[in-house]
């Protein structure tokens, strides 16, 4: 008899990690609690004599998650997670990501509700909630978004070439239910500069289940430079707001006539040019561990991908 299959979101995203090198190995504990869970479910099927697998999932159909909204927990905090839909008694919860460990959990056909403990000194990160059948163990279609951890954290580092680079939260200190990132300002300093020579804003991606300590993320463009997509996306956001004013709206369109010109200007093409090269900064990557924090940022022509070593601090809730 066939073992039941991981969710399809589950089984793409781990194909498309192991393509890139960056999954996890499959020894975790959500990992092994699974296996052992299809183990005895598959010996109780034996038990009560279930041969016909039509009638198994018959009488143990597929889990229905009705409600499901995630918990924000920090670091070294208990919360709680509750679950509504259609389950069959003996149904098995678990939380794929390992920092998130269960404190007390009952269930019943309608409802699960679990307390769960984020383990302390962990970065960022979230935990999808599986939930699978008795006897049949076949899984939920869509696993539940049930913990986002974080806080607010900073990240500084130190690069090969003497750049300093420094990450502060912006905004919540947590992602949009159903995101898997957040916003960060990064600060580029030259050495023992005070005043940094660049700022951009920095998308971080969370360290899931499968990435676990690893992050990465993309900078924004510079939104001081002619014509940038961030300073014409503001110029179009307020245009395009009902409160806006009949004149703040033709000094607005005013604005994006000077700023597509500036656009146009070949000297400022050749500007953004040289700035693309010698700082052009794109993405960055770095695993966090508890002995220590490196990685690469890759930027512009005349810098390269460069080597980066940090420290991670968590400054409160």
């Amino acid at each position: 008899m066939m073992q039941p299959q991981l969710s399809h979101w589950s089984a793409v995203l781990l194909a498309a990690l192991v393509c890139f090198g960056i999954a996890r190995a499959s020894n975790s504990h959500y990992a092994e609690l699974r296996s052992a869970f299809y183990e005895s479910q598959q010996a109780e099927r034996k038990r009560l004599g279930l041969t016909d697998w039509a009638q198994v999932k018959a009488k143990y159909p597929t889990p229905e998650i009705a409600l499901c909204r995630a918990a924000h927990i920090v670091p070294g905090v208990t919360g709680e997670v509750t679950v509504r839909g259609k389950f069959v008694p003996g149904s098995k919860f678990l939380f794929e990501n390992d920092a998130v460990q269960v404190v007390n959990e009952t269930a019943t056909a309608t409802e699960y509700h679990a307390t769960v403990r984020v383990r302390a000194g962990v970065g960022p990160t979230y935990s999808p909630l599986h939930v699978f059948a008795a006897v049949s163990g076949i899984e939920a279609s869509h696993p539940c978004p049930a913990v986002y951890v974080g806080g607010k954290y900073e990240w500084e580092f130190t690069a090969q070439n003497g750049w300093r680079i420094k990450l502060h939260p912006k905004g919540d200190s947590f992602p949009q239910d159903g995101a898997n990132s957040t916003s960060y300002t990064a600060e580029f300093y030259r050495g023992n500069e005070t005043k940094p020579f660049e700022v951009r804003e920095f998308g971080l991606g969370l360290g899931g289940p499968l990435y676990g300590n690893s992050y990465s993320g993309g900078f924004a463009e510079a939104s001081n430079q002619p014509g940038s997509m961030p300073d014409m996306e503001q110029i179009m956001k307020k245009l395009t707001d009902p409160s806006t004013s009949p004149e703040e709206r033709e000094r607005l369109a005013q604005k994006m006539t000077e700023a597509q010109q500036q656009m146009m200007d070949p000297t400022n093409a050749v500007k953004a040019q040289q700035k693309d090269a010698e700082f052009g900064c794109k993405n960055m990557h770095f695993n966090d561990s508890a002995d220590s924090v490196d990685g690469q940022i890759s930027c512009g022509q005349k810098v390269g991908t460069i080597s980066i070593k940090g420290t991670r601090r968590f400054v409160g809730p």
